[in-house]
């Protein structure tokens, strides 16, 4: 429980610097890397993230080596050497680390929120580091500095362990006294913030930033307290399913017939012990820049109807359900990933809930979601504005990315209080279809161990397999349709991915609440044409597959839709070459290996 908030103002970044340097010798294990060497050779992975309240470590490794695996890592908070001849090469790294993301506009975006916050919140500090605020002073060294941080921060009071691998309960438990019970309790007393994230002054803004790729994206972020105590009923979530919705009448399909937006998106935002973003981001076209206060009217507008109609039991029902066979039939998620999630939660759920809290959506509580929509107001608002062609007037420290803050105009602030009424042109979720009623799967007899050839006719095969390892009531169903016209050549191939961005657009209202109940699908061309892929709850796979097959001629085709789905294409594929070096070489390594995907220069000329 200790991450870049704690890090001194005058050594910004040393939660993460001390990250490093605990993988780089202990007094048990001294030679440096010898740990990473031990998981490699062994069939393992580790690594490590330091956040803003919290810091995690994690590997994995095979099973007979797991005890041995277990007690090098305990070393790192019990005996770290912290060797003084590694901590300019690991500075370095941090420093690269550092420079590596100055073209990512996630990071600068991030850097421009924490420099309009509250300066007196430790959310405005630079996580990274570099060498600049990691580098040595005349009076002392930055190793004396990371000793006393480790001793002032890492104790076992502040920590949470998960162990999971083969072996019985009673092995691992005697695995983790022998090898952990060193760790020191130092009875540390933990800072409890109390500063606000946002003083008044930091509300009722509006930020322009100018990004490095060619994005246009609109943030209405609200500011709440903490919302941890209140992960059984989740009232947010249920305010984002609503909000979130894309299916008919909902605000994201109005505001995409108008041509103005493209994605929409509820609920994200940053969060912490003190405090909460409630975002709703708008991924804007070159035109719906143009149409800001509307698009926001009509969020209040929105918002304004799920407080007179919206706040029902039964659609708390239907998200509760949905959530509850999601987790009771869940993939298995590698061990790795399960042990560094669940250390997590360990922090923020009561002990029986550390598993299931994720997905409880224990009561339907009216009066809770009110009070949560009472924050999502005209007066308790921040607007961020990232385009190319936007207005700037300051650079950000660190990421230089360019930004203007403003007050948001009174003109709009009061249209924004009392939006226009909607009349009718949206409306909320009616029940959906698509919630599984029936989750026991069928037992079948015979079993075949193989595929069976269910049909075979002229271009066309249909293959069955029944799964009897994992008797879950899901499936997964592709359909493959190879087509010598669809890669042709290279205005065939740009074609081709055309049609099908544009059947995924005009499938995504009809299919959205196949989606919101559990089921998924994907459609993608390929070498030898397309794929249809569906997966999700069995009992309501036909009904999906029958939509969309019914749906699969999409007639006319909007003009409007048809110019925003091709530019956005254009645009997806020249951000390629703007993206991470290694990103850019897959691009073309894949290129070279595959005959039927061209370079994106020779399909651009074809989308044009």
């Amino acid at each position: 429980n200790t991450g870049h908030f704690d890090d001194p103002g005058a050594r910004q970044g040393m939660a993460h610097f001390l990250e490093h340097m605990l993988f780089l010798g202990t007094e048990t294990f001294p030679r440096p890397g010898e740990y990473q060497e031990f998981i490699n050779r062994h069939g393992g992975s580790n690594n490590a993230w330091t956040g803003t309240e919290f810091t995690n470590y994690y590997f994995d490794l095979q099973h007979e080596w797991f005890a041995e695996g277990l007690q090098r890592f305990a070393q790192f908070f019990i005996c770290p050497t912290f060797d003084a001849q590694l901590v300019d090469k690991e500075r370095n790294a941090i420093d690269s680390e550092f420079r590596l993301k100055l073209q990512d506009d996630v990071r600068r975006t991030y850097q421009v929120h924490k420099e309009t916050v509250n300066p007196d919140h430790p959310f405005a500090k630079f996580s990274v580091g570099n060498w600049q605020t990691l580098g040595d002073r005349s009076d002392e060294s930055i190793r004396n500095e990371l000793l006393q941080f480790y001793h002032e921060h890492y104790s076992a009071d502040r920590m949470t362990l998960v162990v999971q691998s083969n072996a019985s309960l009673a092995q691992q438990l005697q695995w983790v006294e022998t090898y952990f019970s060193a760790i020191p309790e130092r009875e540390i007393s933990h800072h409890v913030i109390q500063t606000p994230l946002y003083r008044p002054q930091d509300m009722g803004i509006r930020i322009e930033i100018k990004p490095v790729r060619e994005s246009r994206k609109l943030v209405v972020s609200f500011a709440l307290p903490s919302i941890e105590p209140l992960y059984r009923t989740k009232p947010l979530t249920f305010i984002s399913h609503l909000l979130g919705y894309e299916g008919k009448g909902s605000l994201y399909s109005w505001l995409k017939h108008q041509g103005w937006v493209n994605t929409l998106s509820a609920g994200s935002g940053v969060g912490g012990s003190n405090f909460k973003d409630f975002c709703v981001s708008f991924g804007l076209t070159p035109e719906g820049v143009h149409h800001e206060g509307s698009i926001i009217e009509l969020l209040f507008g929105y918002l304004a109807l799920i407080r007179k109609q919206g706040v029902e039991a039964w659609r708390y029902q239907e998200k509760r359900q949905v959530l509850d066979a999601i987790f009771r039939f869940q993939e298995g998620n590698r061990a790795i990933d399960n042990v560094s999630h669940l250390a997590v939660n360990m922090h923020h759920y009561a002990p029986e809930h550390i598993v299931s809290g994720d997905y409880l959506m224990e009561e339907f509580d009216a009066e809770q979601i009110h009070h949560m929509l009472d924050y999502l107001t005209p007066d308790n608002m921040r607007i961020q504005l990232a385009a190319p062609h936007v207005k700037t007037d300051r650079v950000a420290r660190w990421y230089d990315t360019p930004y203007r803050v403003q007050a948001i105009e009174s003109t709009w602030l009061r249209r924004w209080r009392d939006p226009a009424p909607l009349d009718g042109q949206l409306t909320l979720p009616e029940p959906n279809p698509f919630i599984c009623d029936r989750l026991e799967p069928h037992a079948v007899d015979p079993v075949f161990p193989v595929p069976q050839c269910l049909i075979e006719r002229a271009g066309m095969r249909v293959w069955h397999l029944h799964d009897q390892e994992y008797p879950v009531p899901k499936g997964t169903l592709f359909v493959a349709v190879d087509s010598e016209h669809a890669v042709r050549s290279a205005r065939h191939i740009a074609l081709m991915r055309l049609t099908v961005e544009l059947l995924i657009d005009h499938l995504n209202e009809l299919t959205y609440p196949a989606e919101v109940a559990g089921l998924s699908y994907d459609i993608y061309a390929h070498q030898g044409g397309f794929t249809l892929q569906l997966s999700g709850f069995s009992s309501r796979l036909p009904r999906l597959l029958e939509l969309i097959l019914k749906n699969r001629t999409f007639g006319r085709v909007d003009p409007l839709r048809f110019n925003i789905i091709k530019q956005q294409l254009l645009q997806n594929s020249q951000n390629q070459n703007k993206g991470p070096p290694i990103s850019q070489l897959f691009t073309h390594l894949t290129c070279v290996l595959q005959p039927n995907n061209p370079q994106i220069e020779q399909l651009t000329p074809h989308l044009t």
